[in-house]
């Protein structure tokens, strides 16, 4: 069988280079099963593509977090994706010496190898191209955004060898920081600053964009500036990190806030709303543990006014929870032991779908909010609350043993039903041990025993 064209495969080959990673990948999984020599030149071409997208963010590494949004919610610098894709074609285009051995070097380089030099020069050629024909990169109906960030872009590739030496350490600074990290730290910030006027902040900014927990950027900004006062780095050009924090904190607060005072039966955003809380309060911790916050500052004023609010918030939904609970349980007045008691399972009632979905999302927001609750102030009230909530679990879970051990004319199913939905609400709160318990007393019922004599 021919081979496919020339002019159709510089097509194909075009198209190839604008697919997104993962297309490539699933392109090449489906291409490898087929025998047909124009689907292995295809192949051919997808391999090389994934080769060189791997060269190229081996090349560009302590830049990829730049062009990807964060997940925790703070606002960082964004590089348009263009801008690194159209960069790499222009040097595939004008350094093919150096993306050679680049990409020589990245076919034996081991997680423990120093960066290789191919490496080096072919971020500084990159930034030399951005400066001196930035018209070879920018995108079709560019404007004067495009180049706006086509020149920043320029100035970040300028710290390339610091970004680096900072990464391959970054389990260092993830602990403890001692007086000698602490002043490696201060040295980079002083070489990053000789660069340009806004050089120190484009580096914090280039850390930030790397680490998962973008609220731990303060510890960093705290080591450069010798763990100033809120007052003065509030007027630091490193101002905007905190202000970032802050805002987002305030945010979800605000968020949290205002569903907590709706009318709405709908409770389920507390599922998601105790591991919001307990971000906002281990950012605003880092504020508190890493700079002087003064009472009356800037920061200090603003993070007092969060925990605030968070705590009477949260206190507001914990005394509630156990009632909350309790309405997804059914129950009914019944006589038992000489006295009448309203709390008694209703085997016959199923539990109410909304009620039962409103005690789940509680019970998460309990969970979630437990690893930070000495932090948000109501770390007794939460363990009170959370046996309340473990007494009506147990005092349930009782009542229906018992009533299946004595009450020979149930109905099973109705009766399994109520006892699996009350144990995925302790699976909930307490996890899949204390729920595995739950279950081993259920199975030595007389439930599924019905051979037994109920007598």
């Amino acid at each position: 069988m021919s081979d496919i064209p020339p002019q159709k495969l510089s097509l194909v080959k075009g198209l190839v280079k604008t697919m997104p990673i993962g297309a490539l990948r699933t392109l090449d999984k489906a291409l490898a099963l087929s025998r047909d020599a124009k689907m292995k030149q295809v192949r051919g071409l997808v391999l090389l593509e994934l080769e060189a997208r791997h060269v190229r963010d081996l090349v560009f590494e302590p830049y990829l977090a730049l062009f990807q949004p964060r997940e925790d919610g703070l606002d960082a610098e964004v590089f348009p994706n263009w801008l690194l894709n159209n960069l790499w074609r222009e040097l595939q285009t004008t350094e093919v010496q150096l993306c050679g051995e680049a990409g020589m070097a990245a076919r034996s380089l081991r997680d423990d190898d120093p960066t290789p030099v191919p490496f080096f020069r072919l971020v500084t050629a990159g930034a030399r191209i951005l400066r001196d024909d930035p018209l070879s990169v920018v995108p079709k109906g560019h404007d004067e955004r495009d180049l706006r960030e086509i020149s920043e872009f320029a100035h970040y590739l300028d710290l390339h060898r610091l970004l680096r030496q900072y990464l391959n350490r970054l389990p260092d600074w993830m602990g403890r920081i001692d007086a000698e990290k602490a002043a490696t730290l201060r040295l980079w910030y002083k070489d990053a600053c000789a660069f340009s006027e806004d050089a120190g902040v484009r580096f914090i900014e280039a850390i930030f964009a790397n680490m998962d927990d973008g609220a731990m950027i303060i510890k960093i900004i705290a080591t450069v500036a010798d763990r100033p006062n809120d007052r003065f780095l509030a007027e630091s050009e490193l101002a905007d990190f905190g202000e970032r924090i802050l805002l987002l904190a305030e945010e979800r607060t605000d968020t949290f806030k205002r569903l907590m005072n709706s009318k709405s039966k709908d409770l389920s955003f507390m599922a998601t709303a105790g591991a919001d809380i307990s971000r906002c309060l281990m950012a605003l911790s880092g504020l508190e543990q890493y700079i002087e916050l003064a009472r009356d500052g800037p920061w200090g004023k603003r993070v007092a006014a969060a925990h605030k609010t968070i705590a009477e918030l949260v206190e507001g939904r914990l005394k509630t929870a156990a009632g909350l609970i309790q309405l997804a349980l059914p129950m009914r007045a019944e006589k038992v032991s000489g006295r009448v008691r309203k709390d008694y399972p209703d085997v016959r009632t199923p539990m109410d779908e909304v009620a039962t979905i409103n005690a789940k999302a509680i019970l998460t927001f309990l969970n979630d909010i437990k690893h930070t609750a000495a932090n948000g102030g109501y770390a007794s009230l939460l363990t009170k609350t959370v046996q309340e909530v473990e007494m009506v679990l147990d005092g349930y879970m009782d009542d229906l043993i018992s009533i299946a051990k004595h009450d020979a004319a149930l109905d099973v199913d109705a009766v399994m039903a109520l006892f699996e939905g009350v144990i995925d609400l302790i699976d909930t709160l307490f996890g899949e041990e204390r729920a595995a318990l739950a279950r081993r007393r259920v199975a030595s019922s007389d439930l599924l025993n019905p051979s037994k004599s109920v007598a």
